[in-house]
């Protein structure tokens, strides 16, 4: 067999083997588990949901709402001594889903939007409060000294140092008919409920 003829025969086995090769990975990798998809950064508005399995952990917003209720908890018992904190109320909703946490609950809610760092660092211009709701110090108004007047109904106002629901860390609240004043300084969290808006005087 002539020289050039062994190494055409060379080259041809050489690509016969590549192809098989290829083909038998191409086979092996068609075996393996499908990849798991990441946690979603949206929550349903209704329902009750695992966390960092069915949605990643972390602060929540939920907007325009009537009768919002959520709840934290450390398992699917549903019995009270699991429930690590809650909240319902109208308007803006938002909460802390800490990575520790076990279980979400929602109901009567709209969808929860994971909120970025990003978007909780912006500061805001706005200088008036919604009655009704939750919000970000500094992201969603500014602050300063805020009244609200003319309240017919009982009106509570609540500032936290977090969205998490937690009584530990309500740093100072109040319910009163009437005029209502507060100074809300910078950071944290302001809740709202059954006021008329709120208007920064200074």
């Amino acid at each position: 067999m002539s020289a050039s003829l062994r190494r055409g025969l060379a080259t041809r086995q050489f690509a016969v083997a590549a192809v098989s090769l290829v083909g038998g990975f191409a086979g092996l990798s068609t075996g393996l588990p499908p990849a798991a998809a990441a946690p979603k950064t949206t929550i349903p508005g209704n329902g009750t949901y695992l966390v960092n399995k069915d949605f990643q952990a972390g602060v929540y917003r939920s907007v325009g709402n009537s009768a919002c209720y959520w709840q934290r908890a450390t398992n699917t018992t549903g019995a009270t001594s699991s429930i690590i904190a809650n909240d319902i109320g109208d308007g803006q909703r938002i909460v802390y889903v800490k990575p520790t946490d076990k279980v979400f609950k929602t109901s009567g809610c709209k969808t929860f939007t994971r909120v970025t760092p990003a978007a909780m660092s912006t500061k805001s211009t706005r200088t008036t409060i919604p009655g009704n709701g939750v919000y970000f110090v500094g992201s969603d108004f500014v602050p300063g000294t805020y009244r609200s007047s003319s309240n017919k109904e009982f009106c509570y106002w609540e500032r936290s140092r977090s969205a998490d629901g937690a009584s530990s860390n309500i740093i100072a609240n109040e319910i009163s008919q009437g005029q209502l004043l507060v100074t809300i300084p910078p950071g944290g969290i302001f809740k709202s409920s059954s006021c008329t808006t709120w208007t920064k005087i200074t």
